[in-house]
C-alpha cells in the first residue's frame, strides 16, 4: 500500500462508518465499494508504474501522506461513486487521471495561499516539486498577491542607470530587466523592464519613472498578456 491508496482506504472506512449510522441511505456503501475498487486499481497501478500513480506519488505526497486531503482532490474522492455506481475499470482509470489535474489545481491554490512565504525565485523548484508549469506557479503567486496586470516598460538608451538603480528595478516582484532586441527596436534599443505589476499602464510608468529618475512620459509601455519567464 502507498500514500494514495492508504488515503483512499481511509475514506472507505469513513463511508462504512457513516453507512452504519445511516442504514436507510445506500449511497455511503455504494461509494465505499467504488473507493475500494479504486484503491485496488491504484495499488496495482503503482506496481505497474502507470502514469497517474507515478505522477501522484512523486509530486503530491508530503511526509508520507497524500497532500490534498482538504482540497479539491479530497472532496472529489469523498464523492466518488456516491450518486452512481462505478461499473468499469475505465472509470477508475479516468478518475485517477482527473485526480492528477485536480492535484495540480490544489498545488496552485496552496502556492497562492502561502505566497507571503514564497520567493519568486523559487518558482522553478516549486514547479518541479508539484509537477506543474513554472508559468502556473507564477500565476498562483500573482493571484495570491492580487496582481492582475503586468506591463513591459521601456527606458530610453540615453538614460543611464547606476548599478543601484538597476538593482532596485530587479527587486520589483518578478521583474526581468534586459536590453530590447535591435531587430525589434532598431539601433540603441531601450532597456526593458518586464513583468511590472500595476493596476494600469500609467501607474506602471510612474512606478519605474520614480525609481530611475525620469519623466513617466519618456518611458515606453505595453501590457503583457502573460508574465514573461
Amino acid at each position: 500500500m502507498n500514500a494514495i491508496t492508504e488515503y483512499l482506504r481511509e475514506q472507505v472506512a469513513a463511508h462504512r462508518a457513516t453507512a452504519a449510522e445511516n442504514p436507510d441511505d445506500p449511497r455511503y456503501l455504494q461509494s465505499a465499494a467504488a473507493l475500494e475498487a479504486l484503491a485496488a486499481y491504484a495499488d496495482a497501478g503503482a506496481e505497474q508504474g502507470i502514469f497517474q500513480m507515478r505522477y501522484l506519488l512523486e509530486h503530491h505526497v508530503v511526509d508520507g501522506r497524500f497532500a490534498w486531503a482538504d482540497g479539491q482532490c479530497g472532496r472529489s474522492i469523498m464523492h466518488f461513486g456516491f450518486d452512481a455506481p462505478v461499473r468499469s475499470e475505465g472509470e477508475l482509470d479516468q478518475f485517477l487521471m482527473d485526480l492528477c489535474d485536480m492535484a495540480k489545481s490544489d498545488a496552485a491554490r496552496h502556492i497562492g495561499s502561502n505566497e507571503s512565504e514564497i520567493d519568486r525565485g523559487d518558482a522553478p523548484a516549486l514547479a518541479k516539486r508539484y509537477g506543474i508549469g513554472v508559468d502556473r506557479v507564477h500565476g498562483a503567486l500573482d493571484a495570491g498577491r492580487g496582481i492582475r496586470h503586468v506591463f513591459a516598460i521601456g527606458i530610453p538608451s540615453w538614460h543611464e542607470l547606476t548599478a543601484e538603480t538597476r538593482a532596485e528595478l530587479e527587486a520589483i516582484d518578478g521583474a526581468i530587466v534586459e536590453p530590447g532586441k535591435e531587430a525589434v527596436y532598431g539601433k540603441d534599443p531601450p532597456l526593458i523592464v518586464k513583468n511590472v505589476p500595476a493596476p494600469d499602464e500609467r501607474q506602471a510608468r510612474e512606478r519605474v519613472a520614480q525609481i530611475v529618475g525620469i519623466e513617466p512620459d519618456a518611458l515606453g509601455a505595453s501590457p503583457s498578456q502573460q508574465r514573461v519567464i
